[in-house]
This record gives structure tokens, C-alpha cells and sequence, in this order.
């Protein structure tokens, strides 16, 4: 029979715990969708993995759901066989959304780096780590579907040969808590080099170390690992471990779309999140970004531009003077510029790049980071 929530408080707060950071997953992932469709204009694969991460960091929670409505919490020999199986079940759904959104932020993270990030040392290195995170998150989904064989000897608990998950999941932990710090350390170097202002680069820079938090909430879940993996009591000692899956879950999910969300948070607050600095005249200084264009776009215009300058003579007209001195001088300067298409908004430089749309100047700046969204 379901547990009611009240008497099952360990199970609620998982539960509470979960939902809460889902749904600010959930807010931060449709923020960078609009950002990046209809701000930049901009979307990638990348924004695609995300969408499926957040699903299965929806599907986690309702697993964690599953677990404290049959019985989490509480132990294992208060709860009837039918409980029992049932939270196992749920925990065992509960491993594959897991490390399923891990992944799969973590490819997300790493082909946005790509896009951002066109040097060619850097794109090597970005291409090894994606690597080793496929193969990490294949081994670990694989590996929790046949955690034991039968598969459903891990609900029902009968006789089968099962993985050792201490030693399993610890080797998982590790693994993930190095690819965690890889993903976070990678664009440090580039952005260094970034020809940005210094108080700019420091908050793009700090914007980055933000994913720092979810190397610490990872290292914190061992914690709970060491208890969940030693028990004999299962239903009872995963409350803890099922809270801070899902926070560290949706944390990389949060902290992937973060730095993608500048451009919409400069279009509603300008005054703070501009990325231009004006000199002492007033003008607007604009600092151009690895692998892209000059990001102030020309004016879009069909015609002609007609200048002149006009220079008048003193015309004093004192005696003694020539003819010519006698009389006012004036000299006229006419320059006539002639510009022809221009329909689309492309940057000075893209100009001289015919073959490279603005979609892909977009894609592959700093620009979708940094810049004004005024220059959108």
C-alpha cells in the first residue's frame, strides 16, 4: 500500500528537495530556449541535448516520487514485499535517468564550448573530453541496466550474479567528479585570452567557474553513496543519496544554460548586464571576440550616400591685394558613395566572407555570451 506523506517525512524530503531543483532546471532551460530561438538566433545541437537532459532530470525526480510514495525512508522490514520491489524498481529507473542527464549536460556543455571556441588546439581538447564522456555515460547506463543478470533479480532480490555496486558506483562517482572538473577548467585559458575588458572577462570567468558548484555537489554525494552501497537496509538509507543525484543533476543543468543567458538578460536590463564600455567622447567601445565578426552590424541600406564639405575664403578684400584675394573663395568637396545590397544585417567583416551566413558568425562567437543584445 502507498505511505502516506506525512508519515514518511525522510521520503517527502527528498521528494520537496527534488522538485524544487527541477523546476528551476526546468524555468532555466526554457529561458535559454528562448534566448537562443528568438534573441540570438542561434540554436544548436547542444540546445537540443539539454532539452533531453531536463527530461530525464524530470523523469529522476518522478522516480524519487515513486520511491517515497511505496516506502522510501522508512525501513525495509515495515513495508510489505510488494512495497518493497516497487521502491526498488523505482530506484533502479532511478540510476538510468541519472547518469542519462549527466551525459547528456554534459555534451551539451562541451558543443557549446565548440561552437564558442574555434582554435583548433582547443577544439582537439574539447573533442577528447567529449569522448571520454560518452564512453562514461554509456558504461554507467549499461552498466545499471545489468547491475544483475536477470535484470529483475535487483527488485526481487533472488538468487543472480549482480556487479559489486560499491566498488561500481564509487568508480562512477570518480569518473564523473573528473570529467566535472575537466568541463569546468577547459575554457579558462581562452577566455584569458578573450580581447575583452577586464571587469567583462572576470564576470565571464565567473560565470564559467559557476559549474565549480557542481564538482562540490558531486563530491558531497559520496557521502551518501558510502551509506546507500553498504546497506542492508536500502529503502531506508537512499533518501539522502536520491536528494543529491537530483540536485547535482539539474545543478549542471542550471549551470549549462547560465552563461547563455547574457544576451536576454541584457535586452530587459541593459544598465547592468551591457557589454560595452564608452570613452571619455561617448562612444561606444566594442571588443571583438575569438573566431568572430565585428559585432556592430552595418546599417541596412539601398542607395546613395552624398557628402560635401563646404570651405569658405576669409574674404577681408584689403587693398593691395590680388583680384583673387579680394573676393570670398569658396571651394566645395563632393564625394559619392554608392552602396548595394546590405539587406541582411552582416558585420563589417563578414562582408568579406560571402560564403559565411550570419547564422554561422553567430553560432561560432563569444558573441552569444557576451555581447549586447542590442547587437542581436
Amino acid at each position: 500500500m502507498a505511505v502516506v506523506p506525512g508519515e514518511n517525512p525522510r521520503g517527502r524530503q527528498a521528494f520537496d528537495i527534488s522538485i524544487a531543483f527541477t523546476v528551476i532546471a526546468f524555468f532555466s532551460v526554457v529561458l535559454r530556449l528562448y534566448t537562443r530561438w528568438f534573441i540570438v538566433r542561434a540554436p544548436g545541437i547542444e540546445d537540443h541535448l539539454i532539452i533531453v537532459a531536463s527530461l530525464f532530470s524530470i523523469c529522476l525526480t518522478i522516480c524519487i516520487a515513486y520511491q517515497a510514495r511505496w516506502g522510501m525512508g522508512q525501513h525495509a522490514d515495515t513495508l510489505s514485499w510488494d512495497d518493497n520491489v516497487k521502491v526498488s524498481k523505482a530506484f533502479w529507473a532511478s540510476l538510468i535517468a541519472y547518469y542519462l542527464s549527466l551525459g547528456l549536460t554534459k555534451g551539451s556543455i562541451l558543443l557549446q564550448y565548440h561552437r564558442v571556441f574555434p582554435t583548433r588546439k582547443f577544439r582537439v581538447a574539447c573533442w577528447c573530453v567529449f569522448a571520454v564522456v560518452i564512453c562514461y555515460t554509456i558504461w554507467t547506463v549499461f552498466g545499471s541496466i545489468f547491475a544483475c543478470v536477470p535484470v529483475q533479480a535487483f527488485w526481487t532480490k533472488e538468487r543472480a550474479r549482480c556487479i559489486d555496486q560499491f566498488a561500481m558506483w564509487f568508480t562512477n562517482a570518480a569518473i564523473n567528479i573528473l570529467t566535472d572538473f575537466a568541463t569546468v577548467v577547459l575554457p579558462m585559458p581562452v577566455i584569458r585570452r578573450l580581447q575583452l575588458g577586464k571587469r567583462q572577462k572576470s564576470a565571464l570567468i565567473a560565470i564559467f567557474a559557476v559549474g565549480g558548484f557542481v564538482c562540490i555537489v558531486s563530491i558531497l554525494r559520496l557521502q551518501s553513496l558510502v551509506a546507500i552501497s553498504n546497506s542492508k537496509d536500502q529503502s531506508y538509507d537512499n533518501p539522502a543519496a536520491a536528494t543529491w543525484s537530483s540536485v547535482e543533476a539539474n545543478v549542471g543543468i542550471i549551470c549549462s544554460c547560465l552563461p547563455l543567458l547574457r544576451p536576454l538578460m541584457a535586452k530587459y536590463l541593459p544598465g547592468v548586464f551591457s557589454s560595452h564600455r564608452r570613452d571619455t567622447g561617448g562612444t561606444p567601445r566594442i571588443y571583438p571576440t575569438i573566431g568572430s565578426a565585428r559585432s556592430r552590424p552595418l546599417p541596412s541600406h539601398n542607395g546613395d550616400y552624398p557628402l560635401a564639405t563646404t570651405t569658405r575664403g576669409s574674404g577681408s578684400g584689403s587693398r593691395g591685394s590680388s583680384d583673387a584675394e579680394g573676393r570670398d573663395i569658396q571651394v566645395e568637396t563632393h564625394i559619392h558613395v554608392k552602396v548595394e545590397g546590405g539587406g541582411d544585417r552582416l558585420s563589417g567583416w563578414a562582408t568579406l566572407k560571402p560564403k559565411r551566413s550570419l547564422r554561422d558568425d553567430r553560432a561560432s562567437s563569444t558573441d552569444t555570451l557576451v555581447k549586447d543584445s542590442r547587437d542581436v
